[in-house]
């Protein structure tokens, strides 16, 4: 069941590394408690703060709903301390429970709904257990707690993807439904609908309804392309439209009759009924979540796309990070670069960049430079290079330079060659500080791969190879050689030809593995143990393979749905029991006898690894042998 917290032995001996943030979703402060918060993700975590917001921790389960995205969370106004959870699956499905212990444990109230995403929840205060639920296919209601769910709106069909719902406080029995075009009204607790489309532009989804308590008729519609009013129950809708950014997530309305709006390029203020706004946060915040309690109306919680949570204490004159306790960042990137441990973190607004930890992951640093989406992250004779959507950057002391010679061209992977000169370069510099010069010696290759082309660099420049095949997907060294695969096949680059190699997989991606040359892709893995051998197939399941910079523990084969760490002295991939879907893994680095993870929405893992390999479990595949 989707609402059941993962079994504790899926990630007992994963650890998150401290590295504060997070894709929030949605909040909801407690009622009757102005310091009591709770945040869901868009990966499925529950944030807990007990402060205020200053800081948080796991509600319950670390990761109670993994693949899920807590779309909405609502209090129940007939039922003191119950919590309601709406959630979408990233890959299909929908799901609504409830908890009673602040997120300790849930509920499953999911039968009777499609097997859809679940977008949005209202509940009718005075009108115990009833229940709307917004899916992708209409609204559906529940007069039994959501035990049993009907729909509601199969009579029309335009009602698609009901992204926001709210029961009018002073007609209990109207519910309003936002979808992704229009607004509709029922007046008989949701067995009749109409349009209510007056003053609403088309084709505008409806991101969130607001009602106004002390002006019975006010309702506030934030969408896609406006901010709305309405003082009549919605019959008539006035637009609002003077934003730098129209795409608004979220809404409040504050006790002194101040409007903010969540758009997704920071939240604005108006203080005279919507006709004029001003911004106060950060623009490059996405804001999809606004926070706040009455008695505290001077305490401003956002909650935003990536970069966690942000407080004001003082009305929203300045907003500050308040994300202590959240580790539901998206990682792109993992490297070890002369004692320190560099971490990329991606789809971070103004925090994205790349994060430097000095005591092996045990704390991160102040020492932070913005940069484009990481895509890649090398170190080679004691300097370390990011590739990213933005260009080809290197590590110059505590920040990061672009390099000119590839401008602001994407780049998707840096290869670094593992023979002899790499290893005796890295041994010059162990131990040494980042900022340290690195030392003179045999220098190794490396290749910097763009969408259409292959640089090397070359006497500290990055230059262009000849290169006349389709756009390159992926490269390594193997054998004194580059191999380059694209869409179509796969070439061996020296130093004056291409030749074309017979490949068991077109458009699959290369990593050299020890002595071997591993290929990768939609139709499975398989093994090359000479440049001049055979292919030998590892699993015919779709692979990736995720190097770890380590001689015994070298990598991490992803292959349908597991994660296998492969073991060099034994030649076997031991399969990883891991708290989260194997999808969102995107890096690995061993590291001081830990095993890494770099993860897309859920931070970085790390765990023990053994000292001696366990048995190969039955049917894991082998990699090729010498």
């Amino acid at each position: 069941m989707a609402a059941t917290p993962a079994p504790p032995s899926a990630g007992a001996e994963w650890k998150p590394l401290p590295l504060w943030g997070s894709d929030v979703r949605s909040m909801a402060v407690a009622p009757d408690d102005p310091d009591l918060v709770l945040a869901g993700t868009t990966t499925g975590q529950l944030y807990l703060s007990r402060d205020g917001g200053a800081s948080w921790a796991d509600a319950g389960a670390p990761l109670p709903f993994p693949g899920w995205v807590v779309s909405s969370l609502r209090w129940d106004p007939n039922h003191s301390g119950r919590l309601w959870v709406a959630l979408w699956g990233v890959w299909g499905g929908g799901q609504v429970a409830y908890s009673d212990n602040l997120g300790r444990s849930w509920v499953a109230r999911s039968a009777g709904l499609p097997d859809e995403a679940v977008y949005s929840l209202a509940l009718a205060p005075g009108r115990e257990g009833r229940l709307f639920a917004g899916t992708l296919t209409g609204v559906y209601g529940s007069e039994d707690g959501g035990a049993s769910w009907r729909q509601l709106t199969g009579a029309l069909p335009d009602m698609q993807k009901v992204t926001s719902l709210v029961v009018d406080p002073s007609r209990p029995d109207t519910v309003i439904a936002g979808t992704w075009r229009r607004a509709y009204r029922s007046d008989d607790d949701g067995a009749t609908w109409t349009g209510i489309f007056e003053g609403m532009v088309l084709d505008t989804e409806i991101f969130s309804f607001t009602p106004v308590p002390e002006h019975p008729g006010e309702i506030w519609a934030s969408s896609c392309g406006w901010v709305y009013q309405t003082v009549d129950h919605g019959d008539h809708w006035v637009r609002f439209k003077d934003f730098d950014e129209r795409r608004t997530l979220s809404f409040a309305v504050m006790p002194d009759g101040r409007l903010l709006a969540g758009t997704v390029s920071g939240v604005f203020a108006s203080a005279d009924g919507g006709r004029s706004w001003r911004r106060l946060s950060d623009p490059a915040l996405s804001v999809s979540a606004i926070a706040f309690h009455p008695s505290r109306p001077n305490r401003i919680l956002i909650g935003t796309e990536g970069s966690g949570v942000w407080v004001s204490t003082n009305g929203g004159a300045d907003f500050f990070r308040a994300s202590q306790g959240m580790t539901a960042t998206r990682v792109g990137a993992l490297a070890f670069a002369g004692g320190d441990l560099l971490v990329a973190v991606n789809h971070a607004g103004p925090l994205s960049g790349i994060y430097v930890s000095r005591d092996r992951g045990k704390s991160f640093t102040a020492d932070f430079t913005y940069l484009p989406t990481v895509l890649d992250l090398a170190v080679a004779g004691g300097r370390a290079y990011a590739a990213t959507t933005g260009g080809l950057f290197e590590r110059r002391g505590a920040s990061w330079q672009r390099l000119p010679e590839l401008g602001t061209e994407r780049v998707e992977q840096l290869v670094v060659d593992e023979g002899a000169p790499a290893a005796a370069a890295a041994a010059a510099t162990a131990g040494a500080g980042a900022s340290s010069p690195p030392r003179e010696g045999p220098r190794p290759r490396v290749v910097a791969r763009t969408p259409q082309a292959i640089f090397e660099l070359e006497k500290g420049v990055f230059v262009r190879r000849p290169w006349k095949h389709g756009p390159p997907r992926s490269a390594a060294f193997y054998g004194g050689a580059l191999w380059v695969s694209d869409p179509g096949g796969l070439f061996e680059l020296t130093r004056d030809a291409n030749h074309t190699v017979a490949s068991p997989s077109a458009g699959g991606r290369l990593l050299r593995l020890g002595e071997q040359l591993l290929l990768a892709g939609a139709n499975g893995a398989w093994a090359r143990p000479d440049p001049a051998g055979e292919w030998v197939q590892l699993t015919g399941e779709p692979s990736r393979v995720l190097p770890t910079g380590d001689s015994r523990f070298a990598a991490v084969l992803v292959a349908g749905g597991v994660l296998r760490l492969y073991d060099r002295e034994s030649h076997t991939f031991h399969a990883l029991q891991v708290p989260v879907p194997a999808r969102d893994v995107d890096a690995a680095l061993v590291m001081d006898g830990r095993l890494l993870l770099a993860t897309s929405g859920y931070g970085v893992l790390a765990r023990d690894l053994p000292a001696a390999p366990p048995p190969a479990p039955a049917g894991a595949p082998e990699p090729a042998q010498r």
